[in-house]
C-alpha cells in the first residue's frame, strides 16, 4: 500500500507528470509495435 502512496505523491509533482506521459507513450508505442502487421504476413 505504501508504494502506491508513494507514487500517487510522485504524480503530484510536475516531474512526475512528465514521467508518467513518457511512460504511458512508451506503452502504446510498444503495443502498436507488437501489434503492427508484418508485411510477410499479408496475402499476394
Amino acid at each position: 500500500m505504501g508504494f502506491i502512496l508513494d507514487i500517487v505523491e510522485t504524480l503530484r509533482t510536475p516531474a512526475g507528470m512528465i514521467g508518467a506521459i513518457v511512460v504511458i507513450a512508451a506503452v502504446y508505442s510498444l503495443v502498436k509495435w507488437v501489434f503492427a502487421p508484418h508485411p510477410d504476413d499479408e496475402p499476394k
